[in-house]
């Protein structure tokens, strides 16, 4: 076992092998994914930078060593400062860590709003740390809350890391989600504070850091354990009476056609003589039979007709969930406060002493001499991909059946690139999120969920309907932008 401090609530794998070994990655970064200050009252504010490399593995890099950064990791940080967003941020605190998120699951039938989940992924840290060793990625499991869960996607949205992605003025970004790893008193004292990131897995990604498909699965999928146990509970909150929208429409109605419905419009309709399609006529993500309590997840499924839900955007997900905290009763609880307590503007003195780091100039080309440590090779269960399986069989019951939901961002990602809707005209609802006004949200049915999602970008051909020979608009005549106005569902929390 590693004799680094980890932090109270993250448990290790128990295998030995991997324990001892870890993994160290000696590949250059490729890109970064956050930019912080660190500091407080009786420590001095240092600036600090995470990266990932093409194996998808994490590094914490303090100022001294930011010059020293390749060149297109500077580019990076440099266009994410001119943005304006994470740049500014300082954590007050003395140490922390770093988590690559690459699965959530939600325990079936705990009591109450606020329950535990497990979050799996590859922690390392404590930093700052002389040692090399902390560099090292250790497997395991870390348990919060839900509302820390959720309240760290809403509180750390504005300080998401800003890429240029190409098109002009077209921008991605990395989410990072600030989650305590310890009591509130250790986090009151500044320690036991984790930075997690739900990333592409490395052999997908391609080192790509932008994840909002994938934080917008995270959010859907909270909301929609959320809003089950409000409904169970029979606590009177806004939540209760609406729906969700789903994460992808693509994805949605092709898995409707596939369980014979025919989408023309806004409106799926079943196929007369089509048998075997009820209760779970509705798809999940994973493309798994949904249990008869969710498939009223978007309407009376059992009619043959209903309304198609929008598609939300990653914004759309975030605003959504921060009305809804807003109302739940005894939010924040007292380890959330404290560690919304820890965040705060990076100081004058701070800034100005990092903007005086002085830029290397450009490295030669030079071959790659590093390779990146591996396990020695162990039983077929103690493999990456199937590794939090023994975690998960230790919070099942043995007369309980595994209900258990299980969103595995490398299975989101995988799908992603399959699921990208083909280029085609405007559809009629995307013009309620110009206006403002969003009419309908759905929710997606949840279950042991594997959210596959797809970066934007890659979209599958298709045919594209006849155009109409188009008219040139007159500048003159150009029609004013209507007024924005709050989106339907947002009255309900008012």
């Amino acid at each position: 076992m590693s004799s680094r401090p980890l932090p109270r609530y993250f448990v290790s794998r128990t295998d030995s092998e991997w324990s001892e070994q870890g993994i160290i990655s000696t590949l250059e970064p490729v890109h970064a994914i956050d930019s912080f200050f660190l500091g407080g009252r009786h420590v001095v504010e240092r600036e600090w930078l995470v990266t990932i490399d093409a194996a998808g593995f994490l590094r914490a890099i303090c100022d001294e060593q930011l010059s020293d950064l390749p060149e297109v990791v500077q580019q990076d940080l440099a266009f994410n400062e001119v943005i304006g967003s994470a740049a500014s941020r300082s954590m007050d605190g003395i140490e922390f860590y770093t988590f690559h998120l690459e699965a959530l699951e939600q325990p079936p039938e705990t009591p109450g709003l606020n329950d535990p989940v497990y979050l799996y992924g590859t922690l390392y840290g404590p930093f700052p740390s002389a040692s090399e060793e902390n560099h090292r990625g250790i497997q395991g499991q870390l348990t919060v809350n839900r509302l820390d869960l959720l309240a760290g996607l809403v509180n750390s949205a504005g300080y998401s890391f800003h890429y240029q992605t190409g098109a002009a003025g077209s921008t991605s970004r990395c989410f990072n989600i600030l989650l305590p790893g310890d009591r509130e008193e250790e986090i009151a004292r500044g320690k036991g504070l984790v930075m997690a990131y739900p990333l592409m897995p490395g052999e997908i990604g391609l080192g790509d850091p932008w994840n909002e498909f994938l934080v917008s699965n995270l959010i859907f999928d909270m909301l929609a354990a959320l809003k089950e146990d409000i409904e169970q509970e029979k606590i009177n909150h806004p939540l209760k009476n609406l729906t969700l929208p789903v994460v992808s429409r693509f994805s949605f109605e092709k898995e409707l056609e596939s369980r014979g419905y025919v989408i023309k419009g806004e409106v799926a309709m079943r196929q007369p003589n089509v048998a075997g399609l009820l209760p779970n006529i509705l798809p999940d993500v994973l493309s798994h039979p949904l249990p008869s309590a969710v498939t009223n997840a978007i309407g009376k499924v059992i009619k043959d007709k209903f309304t198609l839900p929008p598609e939300g955007t990653v914004d759309d997900f975030i605003a959504l969930a921060r009305e809804t905290l807003k109302n739940l009763p005894g939010y924040p609880p007292p380890r959330a406060k404290a560690l919304q307590n820890r965040v705060r503007q990076a100081s004058v003195e701070a800034r100005s002493g990092a903007s005086r780091k002085q830029a290397a100039p450009p490295k030669p080309v030079k071959t790659p001499q590093g390779t990146v440590a591996t396990p020695q090779p162990v039983n077929r269960k103690h493999q990456k991909s199937e590794w939090m399986q023994d975690f998960i069989e230790t919070h099942r019951q043995p007369e309980s059946p595994p209900v258990t939901r299980l969103t595995n961002l490398k299975s989101v990602a995988a799908t992603a690139q399959k699921a990208t809707p083909p280029a085609s005209a405007k559809p009629s609802w995307m013009t309620d999120f110009e206006s403002g006004s969003q009419t309908r949200i759905h929710e997606e049915p949840r279950t042991e969920t594997s959210a596959k999602s797809s970066p934007a970008k890659a979209t599958p051909s298709q045919k594209s309907p006849p155009k109409e020979a188009p008219t040139k608009p007159s500048p003159a005549k150009a029609q004013p932008k209507p007024p924005e106005t709050k989106p339907d569902w947002m009255k309900d929390f008012e």
